[in-house]
């Protein structure tokens, strides 16, 4: 079914060339991978598209599509064999000794059990092979040891070891297993998500407003998420304080915009490698207000100027009036006591 998944871990990897470069080609070194999945994306007849998945232990993670044929083995993935034939999921419902495939060359199974695995009993089918080959002129012998699930057709495990004819040139050892699914278990994919606080954020001014991207491990995810932003309008910038989250480190950064007046949708996107989650953020900025004007200063002094003048002109009217005698009048001493 699509988002059915299984997870493996290796069990066994061990190369060894006198080659240089000839193991990494093959990519056999996987000592490095804290986590790998095949998944279900969906199905259309015999043709199914999946997933492989891988997180490594520095931190980064990785994602590629596959299409297998359940029908014919068809692949356009190189695992396990030097070939682009599907070792990853067969067709359910499968028992030995059926092919693993509706061709004339493809293998039979050995034998079908039932087997304790991952603490339910269930029907597996198994698989081993020897094969000789030749890659680039040099001839090898291939032993591989499948072993599935009957009713998913999910790979369970897989040992393989190549010897090449001549000594020294390469020697591999590998082996594969399963350690969780969904399929019969409550597995979930190792996955994050982002979230905001605030998730919006009113700036006045050409000032900086901040929100706080925080980071949401779930279910064990270890890899190193990658943010970047989608901005509505070119008239905001953003930028962060650190846009690379790393497993041990803080979960959060800074995400810090300014911009024109206007309201804007800031879409944060993290990359973890195989997974991928946003969260929005709404700035408002608006322009800085308006300062009151204060009196010109050339009024002042009109204004004390006029209060002045007419104190003094009122002053002089006073004196004047009370220090003016009229012309040619005596007064005389009786008079003045009236007075």
């Amino acid at each position: 079914m699509p988002g059915q998944f299984a997870q493996y871990k290796v069990l066994k990897d061990s190369c060894q060339s006198s080659i240089p470069g000839i193991c990494q080609s093959l990519a056999t070194n996987l000592n490095d991978t804290a986590y790998a999945a095949v998944q279900m994306v969906g199905a259309s007849g015999p043709s199914v598209t999946i997933q492989l998945i891988s997180i490594y232990k520095n931190g980064t993670g990785a994602r590629v599509g596959g299409l297998v044929n359940v029908a014919t083995g068809a692949s356009n993935i190189t695992a396990f064999t030097l070939s682009t034939s599907d070792y990853f999921l067969l067709a359910g419902g499968l028992e030995a000794p059926n092919q693993i495939w509706n061709i004339l060359s493809a293998p039979t199974f050995n034998t079908t059990i039932n087997e304790m695995i991952l603490g339910s009993l269930r029907n597996v089918n198994f698989l081993n092979y020897s094969i000789p080959g030749s890659n680039m002129g040099i001839s090898y012998s291939e032993s591989v040891g499948l072993a599935f699930d009957q009713s998913s057709g999910f790979l369970i495990e897989i040992n393989l070891s190549l010897r090449t004819t001549i000594t020294g040139i390469l020697a591999l050892d590998f082996a594969l297993g399963m350690v969780d699914n969904n399929v019969w278990r409550n597995a979930h994919m190792p996955d994050f998500d982002l979230s905001g606080d605030p998730t919006s954020v009113n700036i006045v001014g050409n000032t900086s407003g901040n929100s706080t991207i925080i980071l949401h491990r779930l279910y064990g995810f270890s890899a190193t998420v990658t943010l970047s932003t989608t901005v509505s309008a070119s008239s905001i910038s953003c930028s962060f304080s650190t846009n690379s989250l790393v497993m041990g480190s803080s979960d959060r950064s800074t995400l810090s915009c300014r911009g024109s007046p206007g309201t804007y949708n800031v879409r944060v996107d993290g990359n973890g490698g195989y997974s991928k989650h946003n969260t929005s953020i709404t700035f408002t900025t608006s322009a800085a207000p308006t300062s009151p004007q204060p009196a010109s200063i050339l009024s002042m002094p009109l204004v004390y100027g006029g209060i002045g003048v007419a104190a003094i002109v009122a002053a002089l009217v006073a004196f004047l009036f009370l220090r003016r005698r009229p012309s040619g009048a005596v007064v005389a001493s009786g008079d003045a006591q009236a007075l």
